[in-house]
């Protein structure tokens, strides 16, 4: 059996391999878990090996490739920095492809709140891609869109987990394309669809109404942290993550994709030519750069990732600083999500009405004082302790 099947859970769900079949022939379909793999018809398979060739899973090899410049980074734009999970760096560099008459390839919610890698062309639909989704995307076809801009010699801007940006490079093959830039994000791992689908119809049956919106990284009321914030048409919710019954098995790792928990990005070795992610500590290590408006950890990764940092430099405070900083609170950039016992039957039960409603929480009386705390104070108290 020579396709993509040999890859097992190690699989990424990325859809390269469904992407580049010549006979189409893969499919990929959630398992009973809501996590995405591939279907490989074996009566059309022609045993070709190009599933495998096209897969960021299968003999990966590292890039070879460390950060070269670490950086704080704070958007001058206050009003998009708000809409930005942390110091929204990803926004300016999307903006300025954009306004080059690039595309921007990211994650967005669908109408139904489903989480989908989208094509984005036009600056006023750049929202849709701010803040964190907290959900494993599905790509769709965006290697097969990203690749036909490229070959029309468009910009284009792909942004994504590791894995995600692994998956593009090994789609596009041995081509190299001067118009690509990638962005990586520190990942953590992914819960499923199935999960998150489950979650937002249990806040519909609390609160009686459709959710309109749902942000995992509000800074509406709290400033930079971990809350979310949900709308229906009446109603508006906010929590920290860490008492939520989604936010906290997010955070404790014990809901995500199996891959997840043997990552092979989960290092310094970096896919994407710019990384990203909360410059979580910096009130420590920078405190004059500290805000409760959010930071950016940006490492520049390559001379690419270089040259489209300068072309958004002058829209942002920046400062150079040392990458054991970052590593100080961002643990996947060493290593991969430690597996906790209690994955083994997370989701168990997944398909039943009241699965969300059986998850635990805990007492978390620690989170439970710091949500009767303003922002302001909880950033003092941090860059105290």
């Amino acid at each position: 059996m020579d396709n993509i099947k040999v890859v097992g859970k190690a699989c990424v769900g990325c859809r390269s391999c469904e992407q580049s079949c010549p006979v189409k022939c893969i499919r990929l379909r959630p398992n009973q878990e809501g996590f995405l793999y591939p279907d490989v018809d074996e009566q059309v398979c022609l045993s070709c090996g190009v599933c495998l060739k096209k897969c960021p899973a299968f003999d990966f090899k590292p890039q070879g490739r460390k950060p070269v410049r670490v950086l704080g980074f704070k958007s001058n734009d206050r009003e998009r920095i708000l809409q930005s999970a942390s110091g929204g760096a990803s926004d300016l560099f999307a903006r300025f492809i954009i306004q080059a008459g690039g595309s921007v390839y990211g994650c967005a919610y669908t109408e139904n709140l489903e989480a989908r890698h989208i094509k984005v062309d036009k600056i006023e639909d750049l929202y849709r891609l701010q803040s964190s989704k907290y959900v494993q995307s599905d790509l769709k076809y965006c290697y097969d869109s990203a690749k036909s801009e490229l070959d029309k010699g468009k910009l284009v801007l792909f942004t994504g987990t590791p894995c995600q940006i692994g998956g593009l490079y090994k789609y596009l093959g041995n081509l190299s394309y001067d118009n690509l830039f990638t962005v990586d994000i520190i990942c953590h791992g992914v819960p499923s669809p199935e999960l998150l689908r489950k979650y937002f119809a249990y806040q519909e049956k609390k609160l009686g109404e459709e959710l309109k919106y749902f942000n995992f990284r509000s800074k509406e009321k709290r400033g930079w942290g971990t809350q979310y914030l949900l709308k229906t048409k009446t109603k508006t919710k906010t929590n920290l993550l860490s008492l939520d019954k989604y936010g906290k098995h997010f955070m404790d790792g014990d809901c995500y994709r199996e891959c997840c928990y043997e990552c092979s990005y989960a290092n310094t070795d970096r896919v994407g030519d710019i990384t990203i992610g909360d410059f979580w500590g910096v009130e420590k290590s920078n405190p004059g750069f500290a805000s409760i408006s959010g930071v950016s950890a940006v490492l520049i990764n390559s001379e690419q990732g270089n040259k489209l940092f300068e072309r958004v430099e002058s829209q942002a405070s920046v400062i150079e600083t040392e990458l054991e900083a970052v590593l100080l609170k961002q643990g996947n950039l060493q290593h991969p999500t430690v597996r906790p016992a209690c994955r083994d039957d997370f989701y168990e039960g997944i398909q039943d009405e009241n699965f969300i409603e059986n998850l635990k929480v805990g007492v978390c009386m620690k989170e439970r004082l710091k949500t009767l705390m303003s922002g302001k104070l909880l950033q003092l108290l941090k860059s105290e302790m």
